[in-house]
């Protein structure tokens, strides 16, 4: 082998060598975040931090299915909005957000009707504060939601 073959491999081979530790060096790039879309009616104004909040609670109780509040697209939306129909059809999960004060029932009540008229989910998972006792304003808004209105309002036990 010629002087300049030899030159000319180790050349090469020191490339070779550069763009492996060039690739060992560079950080992996991070997979896109795949976020699941989910629907909320009923937070007032723009309270996408209370929805996520309350996810990341339901997430440190060990519950898999809330994931990291980051996994989630929170859209929050009017019980009225006139895309609520194509938006129901297009998207599985859905929630509604139930205040506690004292007008809550009526108001609350009040919300899920009109979204049913404007064709709503039929299935949606109660949001609320976690002080919220199952008996009383959750357990009666669910029990009118389904026998007045035929929705599905999902409450999720404690542990």
């Amino acid at each position: 082998m010629s002087q300049d073959q030899a030159a000319g491999l180790r050349q090469w081979a020191d490339r070779q060598r550069a763009q492996r530790e060039a690739q060992r060096d560079t950080p992996p790039q991070a997979a896109p975040v795949v976020r699941t879309p989910l629907m909320v009616v009923g937070v007032p104004g723009a309270a996408v931090a209370q929805v996520s909040d309350r996810l990341a609670q339901w997430a440190s109780l060990g519950r898999a299915w809330a994931k990291a509040p980051e996994a989630w697209e929170i859209h929050c939306l009017a019980p009225t909005a006139p895309t609520l129909a194509d938006l129901s059809a297009r998207y599985a999960r859905w929630a509604f957000w139930i205040e506690s004060d004292a007008d809550a029932f009526a108001s609350m009540y009040r919300q899920l009707r009109l979204m049913r008229d404007h064709g709503g989910p039929k299935r949606l998972l109660a949001l609320h504060e976690p002080h919220l006792p199952r008996h009383g304003l959750l357990g009666n808004l669910q029990a009118a939601a389904h026998d007045y209105l035929g929705l599905e309002l999902l409450l999720l036990a404690r542990r």
